[in-house]
C-alpha cells in the first residue's frame, strides 16, 4: 500500500495550516460584523426596491391626552422604594438605630 503525500492530495483534502484557519475565522467575523451593522442601519430602508411607501391613513390627527395622562403630576419628585424590613433612617445624626429584636 501506498501512502499519498500532501503534494498528491486534491485541495480540498489539504490539512489548512492555523494561519489560514485564522484568515478564514477574520473573514467570516468581518462578514458578519458587516451584516449586523447593515441589518440595524435605517438608511437601507430606501434601498429597497419592492417596499412601498408607508401611507398615513386618512382622517385627523388628535391628541389622545391633551392636557396630560391624568393622575401623572410630573413636577412630583419619584416615589421611592420601601425597605423590606421596614427600616427607618435615624432621625439625628449621630444616633444608632434601634437594637434588633433577638431571634426566637
Amino acid at each position: 500500500m501506498s501512502r499519498l503525500t500532501s503534494s498528491q492530495l486534491p485541495s480540498s483534502q489539504l490539512p489548512s495550516s492555523p494561519k489560514r484557519r485564522l484568515s478564514r475565522l477574520a473573514l467570516v467575523a468581518a462578514a458578519l460584523g458587516l451584516a449586523l451593522t447593515a441589518a440595524g442601519c435605517e438608511t437601507l430602508d430606501a434601498l429597497n426596491p419592492w417596499g412601498d411607501k408607508d401611507k398615513k391613513l386618512p382622517g385627523a390627527r388628535t391628541q389622545v391626552f391633551p392636557e396630560g395622562v391624568p393622575g401623572v403630576d410630573y413636577n412630583a419628585p419619584p416615589p421611592q422604594p420601601a425597605s423590606p424590613g421596614g427600616y427607618s433612617t435615624p432621625e439625628s445624626p449621630g444616633a444608632s438605630p434601634a437594637p434588633a429584636k433577638p431571634a426566637q
